[in-house]
């Protein structure tokens, strides 16, 4: 079971929600995933690093801006087999997950595919591989379509996305959506907190065919202008085709406009898994266990 799935590793981000720590830390504003901030790895080494009981680098597409693709490739060069495929532009998450959704439906049409963030961090990673095989055998079975991981939360936070669910309960079960809530009023929040709510990672796992038919479902533009570069990805002509199509791209939110707008979702918890997305610098600085310093006292990002 485990040699359908792949991982598609989102690094496409361009670094905004933490700008001025970047900025302050390493005098520019390189996005996150490409940094380490004192640790050994970067963000995005150590999550192809953290996957790799389960997801090997053969089956890693990893989608990154064009203008880091350089930055990505010295990093990645030490996982053979691993793919990097650059977005011209960003036109939001919705590009960010289909391009290379191509790329794993070209190589394995049977393809399971997990959704990954490059940039959280986990302080019991075995935790979250357990709860993606769980995801993987409930979207194998045909009892889900789409399986999201939700962290047990372990605060109220007004900032963060969270999932309610209904019917099963445990910490191994995978239980149908409810609904989605973004960025609640504190109030809200203490209630979900209350509830058993879990937070919204937005680490998935869905075939990727369906993963397709959900997108011509629910953003049918952009699904109609990557089924066209399907038709052409492995050509000679395939950037310059990419680049038009991205000229073209309205930008949609693959949480918003797709995962939100679907029906018959299911969740599984992550419980104890430390998960942190590090989207804010105390959460980033926590996770670490350091207080971002200034760049000379932390060290450069170490490209290998």
């Amino acid at each position: 079971m485990k040699d359908r799935l792949w991982a598609i590793i989102l690094a496409g981000g361009e670094g905004t929600r933490l700008a001025e720590t970047t900025r302050r830390v390493y005098g520019s504003c390189l996005p996150k995933q490409f940094l380490g901030f004192g640790q050994s790895r970067t963000f995005l080494q150590a999550t192809i690093d953290r996957l790799a009981p389960l997801i090997p680098p053969e089956r890693t597409v990893v989608v990154v801006p064009s203008r880091h693709a350089g930055v990505a490739c010295d990093q990645l060069r030490e996982f053979e087999g691993i793919e990097i495929v650059a977005q011209p532009a960003n036109r939001g998450t919705v590009a960010g997950v289909l391009l290379p959704l191509v790329h794993v439906l070209k190589r394995d049409e049977q393809a399971q595919v997990a959704l990954v963030p490059s940039d959280h961090d986990f302080r019991a990673p075995g935790i979250m591989l357990e709860a993606l095989e769980r995801a993987q055998r409930a979207t194998r079975n045909a009892a889900a379509k789409m399986v999201l991981l939700g962290a047990r939360a372990e605060a109220a936070a007004s900032d963060l996305g969270w999932i309610v669910t209904k019917g099963i309960r445990g910490n191994d079960a995978v239980r149908p959506i409810e609904r989605f809530v973004e960025k609640p009023l504190q109030p809200l929040a203490e209630q979900l907190f209350d509830s058993g709510a879990l937070w919204n990672t937005m680490l998935s796992v869905c075939a990727g065919d369906a993963l397709f038919q959900l997108a011509r479902r629910h953003v049918p533009e952009q699904a109609a202008f990557f089924e066209t570069y399907a038709s052409v990805c492995r050509a000679p002509h395939a950037a310059a085709h990419l680049t038009e199509i991205y000229n073209r791209l309205r930008p949609a939110d693959f949480s918003r406009d797709l995962v939100a707008a679907a029906r018959g979702l299911f969740a599984t918890p992550m419980v104890g898994a430390g998960w942190s997305d590090c989207g804010t610098p105390e959460r980033l600085a926590a996770a670490l266990g350091n207080t971002l310093a200034p760049a000379k006292t932390i060290g450069l990002a170490r490209a290998v």
